[in-house]
């Protein structure tokens, strides 16, 4: 056979490619964007039904990446659009088809029945709405089943000027109360009381050094160390002489009698954050401070730092120490999440839902991890809401975030 002459489709072939090129109409997708990793040449040729050899394979490959597991007969039934479609509604009922074969959708379980319940339409109607057979004006409706299933990501416009606009920046969020706060607050306050070291331990994103600053902010007589990687027991040192006002030597032994002096028939106390990170020396002046000058000193970190202190032979005398030691917190619980959501947002977002089960599924959604809600989630939740002010946040609005801002799967 001569492979100057176009290859002989095959009716299946030649209707799907008529399929093919009538989406690609309606939606305003380009052969460029369709090309599924063929050469442009050889997807063009295919669609004006000119390719010279058997063009099977990227027929299967385009209709995929169109329909997805899609019969021909699915496809066809929404061809011949009623007459009450303008083109923008054609194009936007093509978009949600694509839509609803996409995997995000898919994974969620995200069907036309579901969207049915969602309106308080019949299935019915969604489906007719959806495939071009609506007899009314369907403008409306197709904006709102799109506003249900749109990617989070997609820029809908300025946002709204009639109402409060709230952002959420890292590094400027207000504090907010939470367990977390308040058993630090208790853990704080136990080592200023008794003069001994006591441990906060928890999970990374729990808001353990927002509940340190905030307490610290209304407590003077703390002494807040900031630990790191860095962090030994000179630079521990070097910062309790810089917070008490004391001059420093070149010699470790006298900077320390000098903080503990100072210390001396006081009520301050010591807080090293991130004790966890700090170099295995670092501790080891806090536990002669504590005794010499008899102060209390709380240590907060991740969950390593229980870990370090029960097992590592060196921590042993500071673990001897330690007169409050609550069980270490994997996850803020389901009121905090209710309320961090509920005060940041400060009562501009809709929420679909608003009960119990809403709350703890928003909590599993973020892990029970302040951090994964506040930073990460609620940005981009109110950025979509500031423009989208009457569009109610529900579970398929959040997931979309997650899977197309944040790459982690549906819950």
């Amino acid at each position: 056979m001569s492979y100057s002459q176009p290859h002989p489709y095959t009716s299946e072939q030649t209707l799907r490619v008529e399929l093919i090129n009538q989406e690609l109409s309606t939606t305003g997708m380009t052969a460029e964007e369709l090309n599924c990793g063929f050469a442009l040449q050889s997807v063009k040729e295919v669609l004006a039904n000119k390719c010279t050899i058997n063009p099977e394979k990227v027929i299967a490959k385009m209709w995929h990446q169109l329909f997805g597991e899609a019969a021909i007969t699915e496809v066809e039934k929404r061809n011949g659009f009623n007459k009450s479609y303008n083109r923008a509604d054609r194009e936007l009922a093509a978009r949600i088809c694509l839509r609803l074969q996409s995997p995000q959708i898919r994974e969620q379980n995200i069907t036309s029945a579901s969207i049915a319940v969602s309106m308080g339409k019949s299935p019915a109607s969604i489906s007719q709405l959806i495939n071009g057979k609506y007899n009314a004006k369907p403008t409306k409706h197709l904006h709102d089943i799109w506003a249900l299933i749109r990617p989070a990501d997609i820029d809908q416009g300025k946002p709204s000027d009639e109402c409060k606009q709230i952002n959420i920046v890292y590094g400027d969020v207000r504090f907010i109360p939470t367990s977390t706060s308040k058993l630090i607050a208790m853990a704080c306050d136990q080592a200023r009381q008794r003069k001994r070291f006591t441990v906060f331990a928890g999970q990374a994103g729990l808001g353990k050094t927002k509940g340190i600053t905030e307490y610290c902010r209304h407590n003077k007589e703390a002494i807040l160390i900031a630990g790191s990687e860095q962090t030994s027991s000179t630079q521990v040192l070097e910062q309790l002489t810089t917070a008490l006002g004391l001059s420093r030597c070149t010699s470790a032994y006298k900077n320390m009698q000098k903080i503990i002096l100072a210390l001396r028939d006081t009520d301050r106390f010591i807080i090293l954050d991130e004790a966890d990170k700090c170099k295995p020396n670092s501790l080891d002046p806090l536990r002669t401070i504590s005794d010499q000058a008899i102060v209390g000193v709380t240590l907060v970190g991740n969950i390593q730092l229980v870990d370090k202190l029960q097992t590592q032979e060196r921590y042993e005398l500071i673990a001897s120490r330690v007169c409050f030691w609550p069980k270490p917190i994997g996850q803020i619980t389901v009121e905090d999440i209710r309320t961090l959501f509920l005060e940041l947002t400060e009562g501009t977002v809709k929420l679909a839902q608003d009960d119990a089960k809403w709350w703890q599924w928003l909590h599993k959604r973020v892990e029970g991890n302040a951090r994964e809600l506040v930073e990460n989630l609620l940005p981009h939740l109110l950025n979509h809401t500031n423009k989208n002010p009457d569009t109610a946040v529900d579970k398929l609005l959040v997931n979309g975030i997650f899977s197309s801002v944040l790459n982690k799967p549906a819950v």
